[in-house]
């Protein structure tokens, strides 16, 4: 699942040293609690990245240049406003939610190139991709299912907003979203983050072009192979009850806080604790590389404190539900009925508890 085999090790290499660490720290203090009053290390990696910035930066001067008057009016907004948490993953035409921005229907050619070419500078290429694909999936949609292609959902239906200034040492903040879609990348001093996003996909696999998509096959597939790993107590500690309709904390959320519950990762092998690792990265592996492996760094001393849950039939047979839940993160996956041609619509959301909107918010 991961990108490179560099990658692999540099991960690998943060699990291990977080679990030399916690049994260094239990050793040493026969009472298992931490001092309060000693300072959290920096999290290795955790540096700014200010020739990236300056890419995004150029990349959105590039498509201001594009716009006229009104459309520049549009697109942006003050970062302290509180459109930002207006987001949503439900289609155009089906609610009154106003979305943010400009619409890609909206713009011409080159418009809209430019704002795909913002995505582009932002992301990993494989991030870029799964969001090209999931807009894709809602045209596809559309010339599958009357009830969408009757509500006019396509690849127009997509806004692109901005908010505060784009710079390479003050904070800002761009989004872009849809029916499916929402993501919401904040740059400030030169780090990038990625709290909150929002990635679903109807149909789940789709061809176009001649080609087979699945945009989230992955995160699907890996969480039943991670399910699959676990033994028989460490299964029954992650099966639960009950599992929410959808996510927990989806649009208009920002704050809810799921149930703590599922096996705790620090009781695993470091097979599976790695393996745990490798999906988290499906969607912290959205950003580029440095970035991405700079919150790795961050949520590897939660490690032992992370919980998986599982909800549903661990051989893949039917509707499943999965969250990775710790002090730093917050991934939910879910599986969901289908509008279309059941060819399959999953749903899920990725949080930092505790810098959302980059903590600019």
């Amino acid at each position: 699942m991961l990108r490179n085999p560099s990658r692999m090790l540099v991960l690998a290499f943060l699990v291990l040293a977080v679990s030399v660490a916690a049994y260094s720290e239990t050793a040493g203090n026969s009472g298992n609690h931490p001092d309060p009053n000693k300072e959290a290390p920096q999290p290795p990696g955790a540096v700014s990245n200010h020739a990236k910035t300056a890419e995004v930066v150029a990349a959105v001067e590039a498509l201001y240049a594009t716009l006229d008057e009104d459309l520049l009016e549009q697109v942006k907004y003050d970062l302290d406003d509180e459109k930002r948490r207006n987001w949503s993953n439900l289609p155009a035409n089906i609610t009154d939610f106003e979305r943010n921005g400009i619409r890609m229907g909206d713009l011409n050619e080159e418009q809209r190139a430019s704002v795909f070419a913002v995505l582009e500078t932002s992301l990993s290429t494989e991030g870029f991709e799964k969001v090209r694909r999931i807009v894709r999936a809602d045209e596809i949609l559309a010339q599958s299912s009357p009830r969408a292609a009757r509500f006019g959902w396509t690849e127009d239906n997509y806004w692109f907003a901005v908010f505060g200034a784009p710079s390479v040492t003050e904070a800002w903040s761009w989004q872009f979203g849809g029916h499916h879609l929402a993501v919401n990348v904040t740059i400030d001093e030169g780090r990038m983050f990625l709290s909150p996003t929002f990635l679903g996909v109807e149909p789940a696999t789709f061809e176009d072009g001649g080609e087979t998509f699945a945009p989230l096959q992955a995160e699907l597939e890996g969480g039943l192979a991670l399910v699959q790993a676990l033994d028989e107590t460490q299964q029954a500690a992650a099966i639960v009850t009950d599992r929410p309709r959808e996510v927990y904390a989806g649009a208009g959320r920002d704050g809810v806080v799921p149930p703590t519950e599922g096996a705790l990762a620090g009781e695993w092998s470091s097979v599976q604790q790695d393996m745990l690792v490798e999906l988290i990265d499906l969607w912290v592996g959205m950003l580029p590389e440095t970035e991405a492996e700079a919150r790795h760094a961050e949520i590897a001393p939660d490690l032992h404190e992370t919980r998986f849950a599982w909800h549903g039939p661990v051989d893949g047979s039917g509707s499943v539900y999965y969250r990775i839940q710790g002090p730093r993160l917050l991934i939910e996956f879910s599986t969901q009925g289908n509008i279309g041609d059941d060819a399959g619509h999953n749903h899920s959301v990725y949080r930092d508890p505790t810098r959302e909107y980059g903590g600019t918010l």
